[in-house]
This record gives C-alpha cells, structure tokens and sequence, in this order.
C-alpha cells in the first residue's frame, strides 16, 4: 500500500512540474505568434521617393472576389478600365488566394503619391488613401484574422503619420457618390474605428 502511495505522490509532483512549465512556457509560446503575425515595418514598406502628398482620409474597400492581388487589379484597371495608372488602389491586403494572408502590397500610385480612383468622388480620390483587402464581404464573413491586423497597423500608422482623425476613416459605402455596399455588410467597421481608438489613446 505505501509503494502505490508513494507512486501516485510522485505521480502528482511529475504533474505538477509538467504543468508548471507549460505555464511558464505558454506567454512565450502566445508572443512569438503575436509578433509573427503583427509586426510590420510599415516604415520600410511605405516609404516613397518622391514628395508626399497631403493625406486627409483613409477609404476602405472589398474587391468582392474571392481571390486576387495587386498585380490580377492592376491589370484588370489598365486593360478593362482603360485607366493609365493601373491599379486603382494605394494599396492590397491578400487573403491567401492570390497573395498571401494578410501581406500587404504596395501600389504604384502609393509609390509615386498620385491620386486613387477607388471611389467615384475625384475629389476625395486626391487626399484619400485607398485600402482593398481581397474577399466578398458582402456575401462571405468579413476580413481574414491576418487581414485584419494588417489593415489595424496600417489605418494607425498613417492616422499617426499624416493626422487623419478617426472620422476621416471612412468605408467606401460612406462617401458620397452613387450607392455602393463596399466594403460589404459583414466588414467589421465598429470594430476597426473601436481598435483604432484605443491605440491612439495609448
């Protein structure tokens, strides 16, 4: 009887060690994957050699398809749009059909701080930055987890960067122009403008 009751108290202790370290060991574990996701040197990839415009708004778009990247729009807007600058967008969020989930591509007209013509509102296509992340989200859930951590860094740098207050972070539905439902029902708009918030109350 005391051989089995010292094998279950070694037992316990064994456990217990386990446990321990998987506790210790799982903020690491969380970190790692944080950081993998998150970190972005938007520094880096939003840097231009040219004179940067004066930005005043950030407009949010779905491209209603299911997959595609920057390059498959660019070529959609110069062959069927006829438009000479291409892509219509400053810059993609892929969702792993196309592009990868949650990569952002940089835009030629980002490159040479041009006008978008993401909406149908020239005007603000001249101080707007226009954001498409790939997917139908008028028909499917929103943004992928990926997607929408890039596009949070992204919004907030730029707020940051350029003084954009929270209400010039607008969805595409919202500019006054013909109707539109982009970015679709499903975008998550409350969420992004309460994220944002909180960050630029840190």
């Amino acid at each position: 009887m005391k051989i089995v009751e010292r094998h279950v108290k070694i037992f316990i202790v064994a456990m217990f060690v386990t446990a321990s370290g998987l506790l210790i060991y799982y903020p690491f574990i969380s970190v790692k994957r944080k950081i993998r996701v998150t970190t972005i040197d938007l520094e880096r990839l939003c840097e231009v050699d040219v004179s940067e415009n004066n930005w005043q708004y950030v407009v949010i778009h779905h491209s209603a398809t299911d997959e595609g990247c920057a390059n498959s729009f660019d070529r959609y807007h110069r062959e069927q749009k006829k438009w000479s600058h291409g892509l219509a967008y400053h810059f993609v969020i892929g969702n792993g059909n196309g592009s990868g989930n949650g990569v952002i591509e940089v835009g030629n007209r980002w490159k040479k701080q041009i006008h978008g013509a993401h909406t149908a509102n020239k005007d603000l296509n001249q101080i707007s930055i226009g954001i498409c992340l790939v997917g139908n989200f008028e028909k499917d859930k929103g943004p992928t987890d990926n997607q929408f951590t890039s596009l949070i860094s992204l919004i907030n740098y730029f707020s940051k960067k350029y003084n954009i207050p929270i209400s010039h972070i607008v969805k595409h539905c919202q500019v006054l122009q013909k109707g539109t439902a982009c970015p679709g029902r499903h975008f998550p708009y409350r969420q992004l403008i309460n994220k944002i918030s909180s960050l630029q109350s840190l």
